[in-house]
């Protein structure tokens, strides 16, 4: 009889001790708040300045690198849009120019441009989780030097 109810006790027990793990709350999210440049890029009179973005990945270094080239080509084609406005580009028909210099400044073993930002999204806080953003930079005298050697 004692056997019995000691099977029955520490299988009662067994049970609370299910539910009451069963009930807990998880722990939350580690959720990192996206940087204020994802929301608002940085203006100022010395620099130009883009994002890139990675897509998914296997390894983070190349979800770094992937990041980096894309910033440095959206970088080159929002710089080419600003000069262009102010009519400083003569731009041909067939777009050389304009191809030359995103590829110039997308160039990752050139040193024009800085990256002075990076956030990896891995819970999907922004954008698509395992996602990978950059902010970089050019000075904008080292960008009309670039621009003059072309012309």
């Amino acid at each position: 009889m004692i056997r019995e109810w000691r099977n029955l006790w520490f299988g009662t027990a067994l049970i609370l001790l299910l539910v009451y793990l069963g009930c807990q709350t998880s722990p939350a999210p580690i959720v990192d708040k996206p940087p204020g440049w994802l929301e608002t890029i940085p203006q100022d009179a010395t620099c130009y300045y883009a994002i890139g973005v990675s897509g998914p990945t296997p390894r983070v270094s190349d979800a770094w690198d992937q990041a980096i080239r894309r910033a440095r080509a959206e970088l080159g084609r929002m710089i080419i849009s600003q000069v262009s406005s102010r009519g400083t580009i003569i731009s041909t028909s067939s777009g050389e120019y304009v191809r030359e210099i995103v590829k110039i400044l997308s160039d990752t073993e050139l040193n024009y441009t800085e990256v002075t930002g990076r956030w990896a999204d891995r819970s999907g806080a922004y954008g698509p989780s395992e996602h990978f953003y950059v902010l970089v930079r050019m000075e904008k005298g080292r960008t009309e030097s670039v621009l003059r050697s072309l012309k």
